[in-house]
């Protein structure tokens, strides 16, 4: 049976669990080296394929030759777990076609198979306990009957989704919250049988050499699966935390990655959205200049916007790269404006246009205007800038009128297209087209442990954040490609020498003015910089006007080579301004060494700018004269030294050990 690759991808975050950010400390241990695993892209109908992961039955047609003494025994073992096989097999294809009641009875059968089997086998238990392959053979069938009742468990899980209705006002399905919380039980019980599979299976090590293979993807599986479920446990936790009983307010913000911001892009246009245990009581979409006109607090704007723009307004205020903070900032500008909210939604167009691909063409024939997944950036951009009505003087009008519509398609969307929809969200999360933030802590831990908060990770080894803010006013950096590379060289007292370049081609037909931000270990020490143009630096501060104490922070440091040198989110920043005009390249070159050495560990991580596009990142390791022990999957060896490259699509981590 061939391995299914269909629609539902989650990613799996092999991070240190349980903390209040993702830490990627302590990633290898020498003694006994434990990699974890950096961002993996999963998919959720692997859970209908999961039946090759109880491929220890073919294992035991294999591991039973011990037992050709005992005919009878063995020919009537050999049958029920072929036939447990068989249903389990059959159980993925109706898992896959969305059959969960049928699906249920077939793992049910499955399970009492594999008991008979076992039953048989505890007759020959001297034999088991001497012969390996016979341990083997209690090994895959107790792994096997662990996973048949995870599918038990996930067939009544998945069936939600039979009764799953939404309407423009949200949650339509009664006690929803309740078949919600139920759900998530049947994931948690299925995820621990998993797990009981995943420690019988790594068990086995007595298997016949043509079957190790399909031992080993076997038990990748079997991980992959427990990390899919704990995935889907998490998303529950999310929309139990965010609909919890009673009245909760949302600030969502529309961030425009056309004029790219520190978290994703600008703020134009912001929504208040008011729910009751899942239910939408209202969704009122405004201009920002809407908000910030109201806002009587005057507070001075961060250093690069002065002194041309001298006052914060909530269309500014995502300055910080590291999102909980300027979402912070954002809800207290917000109440400064008028209103409380519990938490903050950002989300970018990629999100609408990957939806209109779910929902089809939205007609808004008020406008003339069809909005499709390949007009919607364009369009809605030109009917809040340019075309609306300037007697109204409303531009987001356009976007408040198409919200209802585009909530009333999605409800409309069939049975089969659900998992589509949750798959899209779920990439988008994954991608930092999405970002969320809670008041509340144990929501926002929750948040921050799935990878969906936008923080800045604090790790114990190299990191590396490229941030981008477009502050010259034109929305050109869809049409800017960027690329970078980084030359790590190890020199011979453990130190790290790094060379960053990066380079920007503007296709756009306008100028794209780029105040330019890369993070870096704290500590880390600038040796030199090249192609950055003149720094005019200004403080956060403006005359009548308060500071903000984090800006203030944050203008603490000191000039190099046209670069400003200080400190963000627990990383040393080295920051600068790049323009670059309409059809031209430009390249920038940062030198600087890492504030530790290397013994026998190296890694970096790579983050993603929120909201930001994905670009071409390679790195090269010189190790000089050490010898390079191993390697992380995604990196390939070269004559002394390592080659890694990723699209940075989302985080990414990659490292080596050398002695």
């Amino acid at each position: 049976m061939a391995i299914r690759h269909n629609k539902f991808d989650f990613t799996e975050f092999s991070r240190k669990s349980g903390h209040s950010s993702p830490v990627y400390s302590g990633l290898f241990r020498i003694a006994g080296i434990s990699k974890k695993r950096k961002t993996r892209e999963l998919n959720i109908w692997s859970i209908a394929s999961f039946a090759l992961a109880g491929i220890g039955l073919v294992l035991v047609l294999q591991s039973l030759s011990y037992l050709s003494a005992a005919n009878n025994a063995s020919t009537e073992i050999l049958g029920a777990a072929t036939s447990a096989y068989s249903q389990l097999s059959d159980a993925g294809d109706n898992l896959l076609n969305q059959n969960f009641h049928s699906a249920k009875g077939l793992f049910v059968s499955a399970q009492n198979n594999i008991r008979l089997a076992q039953e048989k086998l505890s007759g020959f238990a001297l034999l088991r306990f001497l012969a390996p392959r016979a341990q083997s053979a209690d090994h895959l069938l107790s792994g096997a009957s662990n996973l048949a009742q995870a599918g038990d468990k996930l067939s009544q899980a998945l069936a939600l989704f039979e009764e799953f209705k939404i309407s423009s006002e949200g949650a339509a399905t009664e006690g929803m919250m309740e078949k919600i919380s139920a759900n998530r039980e049947l994931l948690s019980q299925a995820k621990k049988l998993v797990d009981r599979a995943s420690v019988q299976f790594n068990s086995v090590d007595a298997v016949p050499a043509d079957y190790q293979d399909t031992l080993k993807a076997g038990k990748q599986q079997v991980k992959q699966l427990s990390s899919l479920l704990g995935q889907l446990i998490g998303l529950e936790d999310l929309y139990l935390g965010f609909c919890a009983a009673g009245p909760h307010t949302y600030l969502v913000v529309f961030q425009n990655y056309d004029e790219a911001r520190a978290t994703g892009g600008f703020i134009g246009t912001y929504g208040v959205l008011k729910i009751t245990s899942g239910k939408i009581n209202s969704f009122k979409i405004s201009s920002v200049y809407d908000l910030d006109g109201q806002i009587i607090e005057r507070i001075a704007a961060p250093g690069p916007f002065q002194p041309a723009i001298k006052n914060w307004g909530m269309r500014d205020a995502n300055w910080f790269a590291d999102f909980p903070t300027s979402a912070s900032k954002l809800l207290h500008l917000f109440e400064l404006g008028g209103e409380t909210a519990d938490g903050l939604i950002a989300a970018t167009p990629q999100t609408f246009e990957q939806l209109l691909g779910l929902t089809g063409p939205i007609e808004m024939s008020q406008y003339n205007v069809t909005l499709t997944r390949e007009n919607f950036q364009q369009t809605v951009q030109f009917q809040t800038s340019v075309d609306y009505d300037r007697a109204l003087n409303q531009p987001k009008k356009f976007l408040a009128d198409f919200a209802p519509v585009f909530l009333n398609r999605l409800s409309n969307l069939g049975q089969a297209q659900w998992l589509d929809l949750f798959q899209t969200l779920q990439n988008n999360l994954n991608q930092k087209q999405i970002l969320l933030y809670s008041k509340t802590a144990p929501l926002q831990n929750r948040i921050e442990s799935l990878g969906f908060a936008g923080k800045i990770s604090q790790t114990e080894f190299d990191y590396l954040a490229i941030v981008n803010s477009n502050l010259g006013g034109t929305k050109t950096d869809l049409s800017v490609s960027q690329s970078a590379n980084l030359a790590s060289k190890i020199l011979s007292d453990g130190s790290v020498l790094n060379t960053l370049t990066i380079d920007r081609d503007n296709r756009a037909l306008e100028n794209n003015k780029d105040f330019l931000r890369v993070l870096v270990p704290s500590g880390s020490q600038l040796v030199s910089a090249q192609g950055f143009d003149p720094y005019d630096f200004y403080r956060s501060e403006s005359e009548g006007m308060k500071t903000d104490p984090d800006l203030a922070a944050w203008d603490q440091g000191k000039m190099n080579s046209d670069v400003f040198v200080r400190s963000e989110s627990g990383k040393t920043e080295f920051s600068g301004w790049l323009e670059t005009k309409a059809g031209e390249r430009r390249s920038i070159t940062l030198v600087y060494i890492l504030p530790f050495k290397v013994n026998r560990v190296y890694s970096l991580l790579l983050q993603k700018q929120g909201g930001s596009k994905p670009f071409d990142f390679s790195q090269t390791v010189n190790a000089s004269s050490k010898t390079i022990e191993w390697i992380s999957d995604d990196s390939v060896k070269f004559i002394n030294g390592v080659l890694f490259k990723s699209a940075s699509a989302s985080d990414d981590f990659w490292g080596m050990v050398i002695k």
